[in-house]
């Protein structure tokens, strides 16, 4: 009797384990068959929002690139960082904000005059005086002239800037006289220069020019010393002609 008991409880303990496991069994075995027989789904990017993102600026993150920091980018950020200072801070009175702004209007100003070769004196009515000339011969006829008395005056006189010119006129006579150029009223001296031929000789008369006309047009002081220093240079020049002829 206590045999078949004993079986009886055994057995029922048996079920009833069997009868707790079962229902977890059964999922995970649903969970494991639901796992490996689900498919592999491949997820693709959208090209056209890709596009659409990358063309869109809010999203570039980069900086810009900082231009030198030269000398007058350096000058000029002070200056206006000290007309900041001056002007929007009340850190001047009246009466020097007024000064400072005629002083930046007269330096403008004087800056657009200078550029523009404007003679000042000439806005005020005042002429820049013209430097003397007592002794005028642009279109003289130098063939009418008697040189050597008029240089033997000029020289006596002192008046060098005048003998200059006279020694000029004697070496464009003498090239009139050997026909190296055409000589006429009113000619310019470069006209005369591109007439000569012979290189070398046209080559020494442009200096010549160019010293007279140094002399002549800017209105320098003459000394003895530096007029005997011309004078010997256009003689020299003569000679050379004469043998040329």
């Amino acid at each position: 009797m206590r045999e078949r008991i004993r079986h009886f409880f055994f057995t029922k303990l048996i079920l009833c384990l069997l009868l707790s496991f079962g229902p977890a069994a059964h999922a995970l075995a649903q969970d494991s068959t639901a796992v490996s027989l689900s498919p592999e789904v491949m997820r693709r990017f959208d090209q056209a929002k890709l596009e659409e993102l990358r063309a869109n600026e809010d999203f570039e993150y980069y900086e810009e690139a900082r231009p030198a920091n030269t000398f007058w980018e350096r000058l000029k950020r002070r200056l206006q960082q000290w007309l900041e200072e001056v002007f929007y801070r009340g850190s001047a009175s009246g009466l020097w904000q007024v000064l400072i702004y005629l002083a930046i209007a007269a330096a403008i100003v004087y800056l657009v005059v200078k550029m523009q070769h404007v003679d000042i004196g000439s806005l005020f009515g005042r002429k820049t005086a013209s430097i003397a000339t007592p002794y005028e011969v642009l279109d003289e006829n130098i063939h009418e002239m008697d040189m050597v008395a008029l240089l033997e005056e000029a020289v006596a006189q002192q008046n060098y800037r005048k003998a200059v010119r006279l020694l000029y006129l004697q070496s464009l006579k003498q090239l009139t006289d050997l026909g190296l150029i055409n000589w006429q009223p009113g000619k310019t001296n470069r006209s005369y220069i591109a007439e000569i031929k012979p290189a070398a000789i046209r080559q020494e008369f442009e200096q010549l020019t160019g010293m007279f006309e140094y002399v002549w047009y800017g209105g320098a002081g003459l000394g003895q010393e530096f007029f005997a220093s011309a004078q010997a240079e256009f003689q020299q020049f003569d000679a050379r002609v004469k043998q040329h002829a």
